[in-house]
């Protein structure tokens, strides 16, 4: 890369018929399975996607070609100078609320005479700030199943990101949350929320906190469940095609008893997920958002899962 030059982007320009407005969701739930950071939407049913690698894009477009051309999308490659647009979109985020819980960047916290339980997450490209109805739905399920939170022994986070679920874990009363990205990214920036919201942050080791605390986990989820231990409580605001093939190594996480928080797939694709996961674990709650799911799922059994 030559002197002064910021490296480029790479994204996809993608095209939705204005005559089909039910295509956003399934495009929606497509990109997510590729790990998008940023989308620039702009009019006439136009989005520019931004991604980490040249490799999801690509493989993101294929998908795109395969599941939505026949429908009259289309995506093209193209590589953007980094002018920090991404990054600057982020500033202008606000505060969300969800039920008796805010998720505020820095800049927008609430007035301290407001009791609400509150969750400060700095945004970063491509973590949750709150913002997705996904997270929004877990947040509210959380809340819903407060009791079994507040009195579990473990809870886990598949795929922690920002850290936004594994914090609020622990505002409802959790005492000990494992969080759990492969990524080296999400887990510095899970670290770096934790430290802002004075929750205690702990690498794996055999002695049980003295104070609430998360422990932050490199792990890939989909390999084998059993080897990061059951909980009480798994939280998984994933993809509903990761949910279609990891059912029985996501299952593997809850314990006897326990609950699964479950978000991040569309209502098209409800009926399979609930298919998947049904094997072991029973539908207690669910609630949508935009064409977006969150269910809560219970294992049959009793006890507290070390």
């Amino acid at each position: 890369m030559a002197d002064g030059l910021r490296p480029d982007r790479p994204a996809l320009d993608i095209q939705l018929p204005a005559t089909r407005p039910a295509l956003q969701p399934r495009l929606d739930a497509l990109l997510d399975d590729f790990d998008p950071f940023a989308i620039e939407e702009t009019a006439g049913g136009r989005c520019r996607v931004y991604f980490f690698s040249a490799r999801s894009r690509d493989e993101a477009a294929r998908a795109i070609d395969v599941a939505l051309t026949t429908d009259g999308a289309s995506a093209t490659p193209i590589d953007i100078p980094d002018d920090g647009w991404a990054e600057r979109s982020q500033g202008g985020l606000e505060a969300v609320r969800v039920g008796d819980i805010v998720v505020a960047p820095p800049w927008d916290r609430p007035a301290p005479d407001d009791d609400a339980i509150v969750v400060e997450i700095t945004p970063s490209t491509g973590f949750g700030t709150g913002h997705h109805a996904t997270t929004r739905l877990c947040l509210s399920l959380m809340q819903r199943l407060r009791p079994q939170i507040a009195e579990s022994r473990r809870v886990i986070d598949l795929g922690t990101g920002s850290g936004v679920l594994a914090i609020a874990a622990i505002r409802l009363g959790a005492r000990h949350v494992s969080g759990l990205d492969r990524d080296p990214d999400a887990l510095r920036n899970a670290r770096h929320n934790m430290e802002r919201n004075g929750v205690d942050h702990r690498t794996r080791c055999g002695r049980p906190p003295r104070h609430p605390s998360i422990e932050l986990v490199k792990a890939d989820l989909t390999i084998n469940g059993a080897s990061n231990g059951r909980a009480d409580v798994v939280l998984a605001n994933l993809t509903g095609t990761l949910f279609e093939q990891q059912a029985d190594t996501i299952g593997r996480y809850v314990g006897p008893g326990g609950l699964l928080i479950a978000s991040g797939f569309t209502e098209d694709e409800d009926r399979q997920v609930r298919a998947a996961l049904g094997n072991a674990l029973t539908l207690v709650a669910r609630e949508t958002e935009d064409n977006w799911v969150g269910a809560a799922f219970r294992r049959s059994g009793a006890g507290s899962p070390r």
